[in-house]
C-alpha cells in the first residue's frame, strides 16, 4: 500500500517566452511590433550588423556603438533582392507575334521579396538585440526572426500595386554582332528606374493576399526584331 495519495512526481522548469514565435491574442488584445503602414520595394539599399558565428548566428549586441568590432555589416541591397527572386520568359504566342511584339511572362515570387525586406528592417532596428541562439526554439536566432515574420507580421499585408518600368534600344546600335542574342534576351536593370519609363501591363494569376507567385504578362510595344528591352519593377504592399 502507498504510504501516501502523491500520484505522480514532478518538477517545473521555466521557459523563455522568445520560444514561441506566434503572438498570442487575449481578451485586451495583444502586442506586436509596429510596422509601416506603407511598403515599396525599390532601389533603397538597408544597413544592419550582426554576429556571426557556430553558435550565436545572427545574435546582436545591446549597444552596437560600443561592441561595433564584433559584428559584421550587412548592406542588403533591394535591387538585388527582386532580382533573386523574378525570371522572365517568352510567353505562348504564333510565329508572327514572336518576331513583332513578342509577349512576355515575368514571374515574381512576392512572399520571398516581402518576408526578406521584413527580416532587413527588423535587424536594421535590433528589433530582436541580445536574444541568444538558445533562447529560441530552432536555436538560430535569424530562423527565429523569420518565423516571427511568417507568423505575426506578413498576414497583415497585401499587395496594392507593382510599377512596371520598360526601356528599348534599337538592336542595331549594339557591338554585339548576333542580334539574335539580344532579341530574346530582356535585362532586368535598375538604370531602367524612371517615371518616364513606367509601362502597361497585365498582372494574372496571383491573389493579393498570397502573393508567392505573381506572373506579369507584357506585349511588346515596338518590333521585337528591331528592338529589345531593358525592365524594373516595384513591388507596393498596403497594411490590411
Amino acid at each position: 500500500m502507498k504510504s501516501n495519495l502523491m500520484l505522480k512526481k514532478f518538477s517545473r522548469n521555466s521557459v523563455h517566452g522568445t520560444m514561441n514565435q506566434k503572438e498570442l491574442r487575449t481578451f485586451f488584445g495583444g502586442k506586436i511590433i509596429y510596422t509601416e503602414d506603407n511598403i515599396t520595394i525599390n532601389n533603397d539599399s538597408i544597413n544592419f550588423s550582426q554576429v556571426i558565428s557556430d553558435t550565436d548566428n545572427g545574435y546582436q549586441y545591446y549597444n552596437y556603438d560600443i561592441t561595433s568590432e564584433w559584428e559584421t555589416q550587412f548592406y542588403e541591397n533591394l535591387t538585388d533582392l527582386k532580382l533573386n527572386n523574378q525570371t522572365i520568359s517568352l510567353f505562348s504566342q504564333n510565329e508572327t507575334t514572336l518576331t513583332t511584339n513578342t509577349k512576355w511572362q515575368i514571374t515574381i515570387n512576392g512572399a520571398a521579396i516581402l518576408k526578406d525586406y521584413l527580416f532587413f528592417k527588423l535587424k536594421e532596428q535590433r528589433v530582436f538585440k541580445i536574444i541568444n541562439a538558445e533562447d529560441v526554439y530552432s536555436n538560430n536566432i535569424n530562423n527565429a526572426i523569420y518565423e516571427y515574420i511568417s507568423y505575426n507580421i506578413f498576414p497583415r499585408y497585401r499587395l496594392d500595386k507593382i510599377d512596371f518600368y520598360v526601356k528599348y534600344y534599337d538592336i542595331k546600335e549594339q557591338s554585339i554582332y548576333n542580334s539574335l542574342i539580344l532579341q530574346y534576351n530582356p535585362k532586368f536593370n535598375v538604370e531602367v528606374y524612371d517615371k518616364n519609363n513606367l509601362s502597361n501591363i497585365s498582372v494574372v494569376g496571383y491573389d493579393p493576399y498570397k502573393f508567392d507567385i505573381i506572373n506579369i504578362q507584357y506585349s511588346q510595344s515596338k518590333p521585337s526584331n528591331q528592338y529589345s528591352f531593358d525592365y524594373y519593377f516595384d513591388l507596393n504592399f498596403t497594411k490590411i
